[in-house]
């Protein structure tokens, strides 16, 4: 029988552990993703607060605690580390994890770091490593958004003409999901145009003209809206695409004649794909644990260069 591997998350908050518990139906939180996977075994948890602490614990049960990240590394052997800490705390985290020689993986939260300084120091490092490392920017590990992916290479609904889309929470801290999405669709940005903008705490909202490589479009970032927000529509010559409640639901639609007007056409609804995004934290691990290492270095760049990206839109509206 092949030995679970054995899995530490450094900060057990949130998407840690306390945005759901054993019982809920999504699997959102590492946590939950490292109980429900049969090779894996939770192990330890890094978390300074004493709060978080003893709440993950009466949820996921007794496991190693340590305060500092030293402690973690020198007193366990791990092979798999969640990075769930918050966005400060990643750069460190890595840089420390990479001379870690027991770890073979690690899932980080996004941004991957907070600074494009941070960037360009751990870029290089994380890209010569020859440890298994993905940003959790969950999209793209999932089942549904993976074959909305092969639909459009494949042409299904002819010429993609324009996106639209519209998120909350700023560019660098929810709009890279979009980017993220849009990129692994159409190609790298080429360009991402600030139009009407606000800077904010280490991030900026506002309205952006993107270009990629196949696509062009326009994404507006509402921070003043109370609530949650995340959608995007996808014009295609033949079709579209509409993800709605954060990737929960996904429609399709196909042109057709329309039946009130001669020589015009509509759009019809087509198919509406899994919510397979519910469980995002389990298959980002399992993609993490199953993935090729060349895919996975891959991916990696694809998402650095996305930072680097955001990180030079704030940085250039900053110095305007």
């Amino acid at each position: 029988m092949q030995k679970p591997l054995s899995c530490a998350i450094v900060g057990s908050g949130s998407i840690g552990g306390l945005i759901d518990s054993p019982q809920s139906t999504n699997i959102a939180s590492h946590a939950h993703a490292i109980a429900k996977h049969s090779n894996c075994k939770l192990v330890a948890i890094c978390e300074p607060s004493i709060t978080n602490q003893q709440a993950f614990i009466g949820r996921w049960g007794k496991v190693g605690v340590y305060y500092a990240l030293d402690a973690l590394f020198e007193y366990e052997t791990i092979d798999l580390l969640a990075l769930a800490s918050p966005t400060p705390f990643h750069a460190k985290a890595l840089e420390d994890a990479l001379h870690v020689k027991n770890i073979k993986y690690i899932m980080c939260e996004k941004p991957l770091v907070s600074t494009l300084k941070e960037l360009e120091h751990l870029k290089p490092l994380l890209l010569e490593s020859d440890k298994r490392i993905l940003i959790h920017l969950m999209r793209r590990y999932d089942p549904s958004f993976i074959q909305l992916a092969n639909d459009i290479a494949m042409h299904k609904w002819g010429k993609v003409l324009r996106f639209q889309g519209v998120f909350t929470k700023g560019l660098l801290h929810n709009g890279i999901h979009m980017l993220d999405i849009l990129s692994y669709f159409f190609g790298q940005i080429k360009i991402i145009e600030p139009l009407h903008v606000k800077l904010l705490e280490h991030d900026i909202s506002g309205d952006f003209e993107v270009s990629l490589e196949k696509a062009q479009g326009l994404l507006s970032c509402i921070d003043e809206l109370p609530y949650s927000a995340f959608e995007l529509s996808i014009w295609f010559e033949h079709g579209k695409i509409e993800i709605k409640e954060g990737g929960a639901k996904i429609d399709t639609y196909a042109k057709k004649p329309s039946s009130l007007y001669e020589g015009y056409f509509t759009l019809e609804h087509e198919t509406s794909l899994p919510n397979s995004l519910q469980f995002y934290a389990l298959h980002s691990l399992e993609f993490l644990l199953s993935v090729d290492d060349i895919k996975a270095k891959q991916i990696l760049e694809e998402h650095i260069v996305l930072h680097e990206k955001i990180f030079e839109t704030i940085n250039k509206e900053k110095h305007t």
